[in-house]
């Protein structure tokens, strides 16, 4: 006889065993169905799992159910530039150096200011604290207009924490390093600021100033260290703290490189009474300078004194035992201070000729003659000294009879003179180097007025911007941490470009093409333009009860090959 049916449901139990040996188990609730004469399943719970080895049943994690909320928290934040930064100050040592240099929070702050800088091109320092809220910083809390104030005043008179991250640096420079310096004019209106006095205005906007100096390795392309001084302070005798400073940062034979606004016979004494390598622009007026040029003319004239990475200049050199004199400041075996004593050095001459530069300083020089003679025909009585200098030597006035009207012309033996030597320049050094070694040494120094371009376009320094000289210092500090920032990346994309498109064991076609389009795009684009593109890249946080999850904005093949090459990620 079958079985009644009473149509009740059946409550029972189903175990699974999943691969890694645990066994799940359901509580299942089954029916009948008489019409299509089969029992089917009503419903079915997960009561929880027994581990391998054991019997008891223990409960798992409870499913996410449909609606309920799970995100707890979640965060948006462009990652792509801060990134870059944290990588640069890794990998180039500058945020070891500022941590080891200040307390952890100063640390922290001066680095957040560098990135800032570095990141927006200079902004000023009031939108700081709207931009931290969509990029991390080392420094996570807000940094107001008073927390950089009281920074800056706190770094400004902490110069123990200042030298020692030029130390630092200088720590990290190659042997026998070649050392640029030069200096630049910060322009002001202020009047607190007791460093701003009148003096030669490298901006042209006749207005007070303040003289930043600055040393800078030109092959290691790094800021190296920096000072200020009034702005009324001549650069020609500027040389000599800067000489007791490189004594301090302990570096190995340094060659001091510098233009003709250092030269003079009292500089190159200092150099050679310290023994410290130079090698300087010389004026080309001074008279032994130009008894040298005409001993090298002829030399000048054949083919093998070209310079095998510029054709349009030619070169030589020769040395000569120059005499210094000096007053003496001490007493000193059996020698009176005050008395004039000399000594001789040797020094290298390394003269120079192009023809381009002599077309240029030629027709330069007949613009200058013609204007001046202008003037004083229209009537202009007042000159700078270097206008009647040139006056009294290459101009000729007359008058007819008494009350006559003026008559200029030019004084054509003098004007010759003059031009025998256009087009011809000299370095002077107290090392003996190869004549072309001399000439690139000197033309690396250029790099240090895109130093101060930089500084003043691209980080916010044109103009103090702060009240007081301690808090200028501070300031000017941050300034050259950011410009360490720069140089090193600009160094690190500049040696990628040299290796992109090469043929190479290994490299396919495709990647060859794909490097080529990199090196295309890089070359288009400034150093702010390349991490202004990369700030488009943001990262999501979201924490949910179920887990956490993170996911950034996708990038094309050419950006995460630009990132590889700089080293950022592994291949």
């Amino acid at each position: 006889m079958a079985k009644r049916i009473t149509g009740k449901s059946h409550v029972g139990e189903r175990r699974e065993q999943r691969q890694n040996g645990d066994i799940y188990v359901y509580e299942r609730i089954t029916a009948y169905n008489p019409k299509i004469k089969q029992t089917y399943t009503v419903s079915q719970k997960l009561k929880g799992k027994i581990k391998p080895g054991t019997q008891e049943i223990v409960s798992t994690r409870p499913k996410k159910r449909k609606g309920e909320r799970s995100v707890v928290s979640a965060a948006r934040r462009h990652t792509g530039l801060t990134d870059i930064l944290q990588w640069v100050g890794k990998a180039s040592g500058i945020d070891a150096g500022v941590r080891s240099s200040f307390s952890e929070g100063d640390a922290a702050k001066i680095l957040s200011i560098a990135h800032y800088w570095i990141g927006t091109n200079g902004n000023t320092l009031p939108r700081l604290e709207s931009w931290q809220v969509m990029h991390d910083l080392p420094y996570c809390e807000a940094i107001t207009e008073d927390v950089y104030g009281e920074l800056f005043k706190g770094i400004g008179r902490d110069e123990d924490g200042i030298q020692r991250y030029f130390s630092s640096r200088a720590m990290r420079l190659n042997k026998s390093p070649v050392l640029a310096f030069d200096s630049t004019t910060i322009s002001t209106y202020s009047e607190n600021q007791s460093d701003a006095r009148r003096g030669f205005n490298k901006d042209g906007d006749a207005l007070n100033t303040i003289k930043l100096l600055t040393l800078y390795s030109v092959k290691d392309r790094e800021p190296l260290a920096f000072g200020k001084q009034p702005g009324n302070v001549p650069d020609v005798i500027s040389i000599e703290n800067t000489l007791t400073q490189l004594k301090c940062l302990d570096l190995e034979n340094p060659l001091i490189v510098t233009d003709n606004g250092y030269y003079s016979e009292s500089n190159m004494m200092e150099f050679a009474l310290r023994n410290m390598k130079f090698l300087t622009l010389v004026d080309p007026d001074v008279i032994w300078v130009r008894e040298t040029v005409d001993a090298l003319r002829e030399t000048l004239a054949g083919m093998s004194s070209t310079c095998p990475f510029d054709p349009s200049a030619c070169g030589a050199t020769t040395s000569r035992i120059h005499e210094f004199s000096r007053e003496r400041r001490r007493s000193r075996n059996g020698r009176i201070a005050g008395e004039e004593e000399t000594f001789s050095r040797r020094l290298y001459v390394h003269v120079f000729y192009s023809p381009d530069n002599d077309a240029k300083k030629e027709l330069a020089f007949r613009k200058d003659l013609l204007e001046l003679k202008t003037q004083m025909e229209s009537g202009t009585t007042e000159f700078t000294k270097a206008a009647q200098k040139r006056i009294d030597k290459y101009l000729i006035c007359s008058k007819k009879g008494r009350g006559g009207k003026l008559k200029v012309g030019f004084n054509d033996k003098a004007i010759a003179e003059a031009k025998k030597y256009f087009g011809y320049f000299a370095l002077v050094s107290n090392q003996g180097m190869e004549t072309f070694t001399a000439l690139q040494n000197y033309r690396l120094r250029e790099k240090v007025e895109e130093l101060f371009a930089e500084q003043k376009g691209g980080l916010d320094g044109a103009r103090p911007r702060t009240w007081y000289p301690d808090n200028l210092r501070g300031r000017q500090f941050v300034q050259f941490v950011a410009l360490g920032y720069h140089c090193f990346l600009t160094k690190k994309i500049n040696e990628m470009r040299s290796r992109l498109g090469k043929q190479e064991n290994g490299k396919t076609k495709a990647l060859v093409n794909l490097e080529n389009k990199l090196d295309k795009w890089l070359e288009q684009r400034s150093l702010a333009q390349i991490l202004d593109w990369f700030d488009c890249i943001e990262t999501t946080s979201v924490r949910t009860a179920m887990g956490n999850y993170r996911w950034s904005t996708e990038s094309v093949a050419r950006d995460r090959l630009f990132l590889e090459y700089l080293g950022m990620t592994d291949k």
